[in-house]
């Protein structure tokens, strides 16, 4: 049985334990500001643990730590039930994420504890972070390089560093995750979780859900990814279907229509600016120094994929390729900068965990590759390179089968989503009974943090009812202008004759 290291105070129990069950804190201390600066600034009262598990299921020849946290409810009257943050990627650290989440949800809290804990290989849990994200950044791709020499110089990176990794990266899958994650429910004595996942964090709750219905109590699901979807087959024609939508969107506002008139030739014109350029002089936005870097085309491909996750960047894409079309580089240059890692707050990936767990699962399935319009498929270009020399057991095929529950289930979509659109999450409804599926129309990847959602999940979680909700406010959740020049979506002001 894994076993919480811990040196629990009396202090920390008497504080809590008129707000929750004693033994919800059971090895939990309060969490050190040197370690959790943003968490501890946002909730001082935040606990901390590890929690030591197999690192291979059935030996115990290497033993891992789990790192853990617990924020409490912000009020007296807790349920002893709490939500369970599940991140994305796959290879984003919760912890890292936690203030931001809990902010977000901070109406949540009243009356439930958030739980989060480091899906092993990511953050404090015997992380696998060997190479850069795989985020769309300036960074990542290599200002002044190709993106297959990018690539290759990960697949290298990931290479030499095995050899430096105390673990065993065939062991970094969904499945031994879910296990991880009901060792820590036991550890904790907690009776059911309400499980919260957006984007692979959606795929890590099905598949906990699947093993362990008894332990669940809901599942909230955010940008759904479900089991049976191959996220490496279809990154490329996903954003193809995105963009298609920002085509048609813009038709239909006659001043976007008026402002770009040909989104497509824009695209391809900056496309080709760049293939006929040896060099470009960018200025950092941050520190004022110029520099000049050999752009690769695909460069734009995949910063306008990172802008299409974000609803606010979505407004600027046509603005951007019409200056990029031109030759002025600074908006796609700044669009890059917002999406690179020093803007994110630490929700940079662990590539090698998200190696674990596509070589485990989604590349076992992928034999072919999708032909695409405006995209391509770089998360499989990559993986197919990694894969080889990556350690990874395949999980069995029943594992891609779709999860079938009477679980109260919650999923939400935006209509504008680039790499999870609603339709996965029609498709996993299909196969939940309890289920309720609310699509944003005007939202991209990740919506339950806008409008009216929110409120909507409070109910949810109090009646476990999705059929019942009032989900008619979900629809002022609506597309939001595009940007007609700097100044913003708006019609630009006419001057006025003296006549």
């Amino acid at each position: 049985m894994a076993r919480l290291i811990w040196t629990l105070s009396f202090l920390v129990a008497a504080l809590f334990a008129t707000a929750q069950p004693a033994n919800a804190f059971g090895g939990l201390t309060l969490c050190e500001e040197a370690t959790f600066p943003t968490l501890v600034t946002y909730e001082d009262r935040a606990l901390c643990g590890k929690l030591t598990v197999p690192e291979a299921p059935g030996s115990n020849d290497r033993m891992i730590e789990l790192n853990i946290v617990w924020l409490p409810a912000t009020t007296r009257i807790a349920n002893p039930d709490p939500i369970v943050l599940l991140a994305g990627g796959p290879g984003q650290a919760v912890v890292s994420l936690g203030a931001s989440w809990a902010s977000r949800f901070e109406n949540l809290r009243k009356t439930r504890a958030m739980l989060l804990v480091d899906q092993r290989g990511t953050g404090l849990s015997n992380s696998l972070a060997c190479a850069l994200s795989l985020a769309p950044t300036l960074e990542d791709i290599g200002l002044s390089g190709r993106i297959e020499e990018a690539i290759a110089a990960q697949t290298t990176a990931l290479r030499d560093c095995l050899d430096e990794l105390d673990a065993d990266p065939k062991h970094y899958h969904s499945l031994a995750a879910a296990d991880d994650l009901e060792r820590v429910r036991e550890a904790l004595q907690l009776p059911t979780l309400n499980l919260f996942g957006v984007s692979y964090g959606t795929r890590m709750a099905l598949v906990y859900a699947r093993r362990y219905p008894e332990s669940v109590r809901s599942l909230l699901l955010d940008a759904v990814a479900p089991t049976d979807m191959l996220i490496p087959l279809r990154v490329g024609s996903d954003a193809d279907l995105a963009f298609e939508q920002i085509l048609s969107q813009c038709k239909q506002q006659p001043l976007c229509h008026e402002a770009y008139p040909d989104l497509p030739g824009l695209l391809r014109a900056a496309e080709a600016d760049l293939a006929n350029r040896q060099t470009l002089i960018l200025t950092d936005s941050l520190t004022g120094v110029r520099e000049t870097v050999n752009l690769d085309p695909r460069i734009i491909n995949r910063l306008l994929r990172g802008a299409m996750y974000s609803r606010s960047l979505r407004q600027l894409i046509p603005l951007a390729l019409r200056e990029a079309a031109t030759g002025r580089w600074q908006s796609v240059i700044a669009i890059g900068e917002l999406l690179s890692p020093d803007h994110d707050d630490g929700e940079a990936m662990s590539l090698g965990m998200m190696a674990s767990v596509l070589c485990s699962e989604d590349m076992t399935q992928v034999d072919d590759q999708l032909q695409t319009r405006y995209f391509d498929n770089a998360l499989q270009e990559l993986l197919v390179e990694v894969c080889p020399i990556w350690p990874h057991t395949p999980v069995p095929q029943d594992y891609f089968e779709p999860v079938v529950t009477d679980l109260p289930t919650l999923l939400m979509s935006g209509r504008h989503d680039p790499i999870t659109p609603p339709a996965y999450a029609e498709s996993a409804l299909e196969h939940l009974s309890q289920g309720r599926h609310l699509i944003a129309e005007g939202g991209a990847h990740g919506v339950s943090h806008l409008g009216c959602i929110p409120d909507l999940i409070e109910t949810f979680l109090d009646t476990l009812a999705p059929k019942e909700l009032d989900t008619e406010c979900v629809d002022t959740i609506l597309p939001q202008p595009f940007f007609l020049d700097y100044a913003g979506p708006f019609e630009p002001i006419k001057e006025q004759s003296d006549d």
